[in-house]
């Protein structure tokens, strides 16, 4: 390689290899081609062909070993002579593509992809090679069969693939040695400083090891460590002084009859209760947040810096759910409740007994109702509970009302902008609310229940739908509806799919059902068995917002999907961000050669549209072409067909 500044660190001081070699061997799964990073020091590239092959026969039989030198030679020869890749066919009849990554021009490592043939083997030829060389033939016919065939006009993308993981990992190799260059500056000043420092150190330590006794003991509840009462009050006190503006709210916590655990299990189960729950406390609220023991089973919890009353119920909810939670203690389980009073500084109370005084009123307030709740002090209008309950009344009625309503939204071919396909996306318009966000009213539905009788509505109308509109001769191919996690997880889903079929008159092939990845990973076995069921009988099935839950390639490959729908968060990278662009490509590659569709969300821009015809992206939904439009706005939409793409 051509001479450059010397490099000190190693590579995999600079870059993760073996998580490296881990990610890229998920890319072997799907391709059938290995990929391996190895590290090289002094320009050493000894061992750049370890393959099975070389390393069973052709390295211990010293023709083939002699082919293989010569191989390794040329290889470090046009690497020598600062070529940018290798793609060499040995002697032996192996082709292999080598890239080296280079930083601050010294070679630090290579890419390699596994050896391979460009042509199906000829096993005649192998086999009399066995024998002339001694090779035990059935072994060696075996490895041959093995190693992968790739065309040559496959070849360029594989070797462009290498190609940018090698770029990319130079320039993270680049970043991180300055890094460490700029630490290691910074590590010989401080060790300068670091003599005198230590001296001043032993005798400031001396006197602080007295003091921090001594405010332990009148500033820390000695069961749990946690701040106690005194330092609430102190802390309380000083803030009050500095600001006059600036809000803080105290949570005052009293545990649901927490003495029924002290009575039944004794009072050294009751202690180590209160301690574990003070541990966990103060795990879960480290930021902006003081977690203190009252006094018994009471905690008072401070968070400064509040906003408003949301930001308050955020940090309400989180306690109420940890709280909730099952409690072990020496394989015993425990279970709690808490009440618990909030008060804001300085409407609430402008001094620590008056806010305190606020905060223990509301607590009160709040075991009124029933324990296990919060309250605001002087606040018995949750706004925000009001609404969900006021909500969830309304929409167990929206569809006798016949408040909800679908709306669809085209899914056109990238190429022919024909439309392929409509998806089905619900709306409700409330008597009471008026248009609600279907993020807030579906999110309510799952966690009520309702979803599954709103479920069958949507599949069932969107069924119906389509069979007008095919009756009407409007040329698409399918009607796509998304599920929930609810709804495939019921034991009745399969059936109320069917029935809805046989009901609506719906062909299988005009329907397809979109399942978010998360909700896919979820309860991964019994959903491919759903799913697996669902494809026997011809439905389509798409895997939504891929790239933003788990995106396992290893249980992609499993899945019984048609299409792959990209995350609109991708799409808004597009023409903005490499990363994003270098990620959606190799998706719609992944996508495709597990001759998968791939269909992009969110297209709103022709830059975006551009790209994603460069990257032969199948189809596109989004505002570029339509909005979702009701049945009878979309049918002109659908009268016309198909949308002009202009191919530029």
């Amino acid at each position: 390689m051509k001479a450059g500044v010397y490099v000190e660190y190693k590579f995999s001081e600079l870059v993760d290899i073996n998580h490296l070699n881990s990610l890229i061997e998920s890319f072997r799964s799907i391709t059938g081609i290995g990929y391996t990073i190895k590290e090289i020091r002094n320009d050493d590239f000894t061992s750049i062909t370890n393959s099975k092959i070389c390393c069973d026969f052709y390295k211990v039989n010293e023709i083939t070993k002699m082919r293989c030198e010569e191989s390794q030679d040329s290889i470090i020869k046009e690497l020598n002579e600062g070529k940018d890749y290798v793609i060499h066919k040995c002697k032996n009849g192996l082709v292999q593509i080598v890239v080296p990554i280079i930083i601050n021009k010294v070679p630090v490592a290579i890419i390699s992809a596994s050896q391979m043939f460009f042509e199906e083997p000829n096993m005649e030829y192998f086999k009399n090679e066995a024998l002339e060389l001694g090779f035990n033939e059935e072994e060696y016919l075996k490895t041959i069969k093995e190693i992968p065939v790739v065309s040559k006009k496959e070849i360029k993308p594989i070797t462009d693939f290498i190609l940018r993981i090698s770029k990319l990992l130079a320039e993270m190799g680049c970043r991180h040695l300055n890094e460490l260059e700029a630490n290691k500056k910074l590590s010989e000043s401080y060790l300068e400083l670091s003599g005198v420092y230590q001296q001043l150190r032993a005798a400031e330590q001396q006197l602080r090891n007295q003091y921090d006794e001594l405010e332990k003991m009148a500033y820390y509840d000695p069961l749990t460590d946690l701040p106690n009462w005194n330092y609430i009050q102190k802390e309380i006190t000083q803030y009050s002084n500095e600001n006059d503006s600036s809000k803080l709210a105290i949570m005052y916590i009293d545990l649901d009859n927490f003495r029924n655990i002290n009575n039944g299990f004794g009072h050294h189960y009751g202690d180590k209760l209160l301690q574990e729950i003070g541990r966990s406390l103060q795990t879960l609220l480290k930021k902006n947040c003081i977690v203190s023991r009252a006094s018994g089973d009471e905690f008072l919890i401070v968070q400064y810096g509040v906003e408003d009353r949301k930001e308050v119920l955020k940090t309400v909810g989180k306690m109420s759910e940890l709280l909730n939670s099952t409690w072990q203690l020496d394989e015993k389980e425990f279970f709690v409740s808490a009440s618990i009073g909030i008060a804001v500084f300085p409407e609430d109370g402008q001094d620590f007994d008056k806010i305190l005084r606020s905060a223990e009123i509301a607590v009160n307030k709040a075991k009124e109702l029933g324990k296990n709740s919060y309250m605001f002090f002087e606040k018995s209008l949750y706004d925000e509970i009001s609404r969900k309950t006021e909500m969830e009344k309304e929409l167990r009625t929206a569809i006798k009302n016949d408040e909800l309503t679908l709306h669809y939204q085209p899914q056109v071919d990238i190429k022919t902008g024909k439309i392929v396909s409509l998806e089905a996306l619900l709306r409700w318009n409330s008597k009471k609310f008026g248009w609600v966000s279907p993020y807030e009213f579906i999110k309510l539905a799952e966690e009520t229940g309702l979803i599954i009788p709103i479920g069958q509505w949507v599949l069932k109308t969107a069924c119906l739908q389509n069979k007008d509109w095919k009756s009407k001769g409007y040329d698409y191919e399918f009607i796509s509806v998304n599920v929930s996690v609810t709804q495939i997880q019921n034991r009745n889903f399969l059936d109320n799919v069917k029935e809805i079929l046989s009901e609506t008159g719906t062909r299988p092939e005009y329907l397809e059902l979109e399942i978010t990845e998360s909700v896919m990973m979820e309860t991964i076995e019994s959903n491919l068995r759903i799913l697996n069921e669902l494809r026997s009988m011809g439905i389509r099935i798409a895997l939504d917002d891929f790239g933003t839950g788990y995106s396992s390639l290893n249980y992609l490959k499993s899945l019984p999907i048609n299409t792959l729908k990209l995350d609109k968060s991708f799409i808004d990278g597009l023409c903005k961000n490499s990363y994003e662009e270098l990620i959606t490509y190799e998706i719609i590659k992944l996508a495709h050669r597990m001759e998968l569709d791939v269909t992009a969300e969110g297209v709103e821009f022709e830059d975006q549209l551009i790209s994603l015809m460069e990257k032969e992206c199948n189809r596109i939904q989004g505002y570029y072409f339509s909005k979702p439009f009701p049945p009878v706005e979309i049918e002109s939409v659908l009268e016309k067909g198909s949308f002009n793409i202009d191919r530029m």
